[in-house]
């Protein structure tokens, strides 16, 4: 092939690439609950230690769809459960709210008809420890089954989970993201400036 054959695969190939990745992040940031049925995969930035090292506070993590027969112990799935909130209801009750979380499956039983799945963090999975409890919205000890499976962890990429929830304040605070365009574009025009003045001196010198 010609050196002109090869530069248009390339940049074919990188645009496609560029185009998937915009999609994306546009699907991540404004339709996040639908890119994992359209897409078939889904990141989330990882704000918990719990995984850690395995997986570390603002690491991405890709997550796939997967079928309930094809889930297997010592997958790292990601699912919904409820956590509890700094928040009281007015009966000073804890507020749990709908989370993500991303942990290690660690059983699989079938009781009465129903799959249910035990999770473990890091150390509880690597030193024998005791099965995860989670809550529903009320706080009470609820079960977890496939119905609250989101997908397994296919791939993990580290610190860029930062960039995303940085973005993610931007498009959400439309003031700090003002505020960001203006100093960018002061600094433009103070370099142009400068550049400017330069020449002049330059051409006077």
């Amino acid at each position: 092939m010609t050196h002109q054959t090869w530069k248009t695969i390339g940049n074919i190939i990188f645009y496609t690439l560029a185009s998937f990745l915009f999609v994306f992040v546009v699907m991540e940031l404004f339709f996040p609950t639908k890119t994992i049925d359209i897409l078939g995969f889904k990141g989330y930035v990882v704000v918990s230690p719990s995984m850690e090292p395995e997986i570390n506070v603002n690491d991405l993590v890709i997550v796939t769809k997967i079928n309930e027969e094809d889930l297997e112990v010592g997958q790292i799935i990601t699912f919904y459960t409820y956590l509890p909130t700094i928040y009281e209801d007015d009966q000073g009750q804890t507020i749990y709210q709908k989370n993500t979380v991303t942990h290690y499956l660690a059983d699989i039983i079938q009781e009465d008809g129903m799959t249910i799945l035990k999770t473990k963090d890091y150390n509880k999975y690597h030193n024998n420890g005791d099965f995860d409890e989670w809550r529903d919205v009320d706080g009470h000890p609820v079960d977890l089954t496939t119905d609250d499976v989101i997908g397994k962890v296919s791939l993990t990429i580290p610190f860029v989970g930062a960039i995303i929830t940085f973005s993610m304040i931007i498009v959400r605070k439309p003031i700090f993201l003002g505020l960001i365009i203006l100093n960018v574009t002061i600094m433009i025009i103070l370099i142009k400036y400068i550049k400017k003045s330069k020449v002049k001196t330059n051409d006077l010198g």
